[in-house]
């Protein structure tokens, strides 16, 4: 009883801990505990709980987390070679930090890449989840940057690549997608409502069957987001600017 009492009060007082049992208890039970961990640690890096370049060591998130070392060993190896964690050193890792100049690499390679998937796309998407993706665009407001944005996010840019109809480019637009969100900002994308009104555009060129429009309203949002971060850099509003 002592033990659980102290750790509730070691979990008000420390945030990141609060969120690091949030992100294990609110994450779906996978029969497999490496396929656990897996999701655990992914989506704390995806959403920023785990910040770039901030150290793991094995034992310590194994007990911060509650979970085992042995499958949360495999899931950080597994997270390596998706390029999200790397070495640190024999006995930890480190959360990939991605730089500016990456950033924008990856920007450009996604207007290609996302243009293209959008195009083969066309008419391969139920009228149903169009619909469905668009009421949850519409019902984000300012207040909601943090997983309700990423997740309605993920669903649009994720949508098309996956109806493409190819899996190597559906595989690499979500790499890509990955190693943005990995990118960091000391403030966040404070962009809901433009982001809102890119997204829907795009909605509304698919939803007419217009093959160049969905191109350009793909191309125009990312190009958007692009002079949005440099902005922020300009403003001193990134944690790492290194080429």
């Amino acid at each position: 009883m002592k033990s659980k009492v102290a750790s509730s009060v070691a979990t008000r007082a420390n945030p990141k801990l609060a969120a690091l049992r949030r992100a294990r208890v609110g994450v779906d039970e996978p029969s497999n505990l490496t396929d656990r961990a897996y999701s655990v640690v992914r989506r704390l890096i995806l959403q920023r709980e785990l910040t770039g370049g901030e150290v793991l060591v094995e034992g310590r998130l194994a007990e911060r987390l509650e979970m085992s070392r042995t499958p949360l060993r495999e899931a950080l190896l597994r997270l390596e070679g998706e390029g999200l964690l790397v070495r640190a050193n024999a006995r930890s890792y480190a959360v990939r930090r991605i730089t500016a100049s990456h950033y924008f690499q990856c920007l450009q390679v996604r207007e290609r890449l996302e243009a293209q998937a959008v195009s083969l796309a066309m008419g391969r998407v139920p009228v149903a989840d169009v619909q469905r993706l668009r009421d949850s665009i519409l019902a984000l407001d300012s207040t909601q940057q943090g997983s309700s944005h990423w997740q309605a996010d993920d669903q649009i840019h994720g949508l098309f690549a996956r109806a493409s109809g190819n899996e190597m480019l559906a595989e690499t637009i979500a790499h890509l997608r990955v190693l943005c969100r990995l990118f960091e900002v000391v403030d966040p994308f404070n962009r809901i409502e433009e982001d809102r009104t890119e997204h829907l555009a795009i909605l509304d060129a698919y939803e007419a069957r217009d093959d160049a429009r969905a191109e350009q309203a793909v191309v125009a949002h990312l190009r958007n987001l692009g002079r949005y971060t440099m902005s922020r850099l300009s403003n001193g509003m990134v944690s790492d600017f290194a080429a």
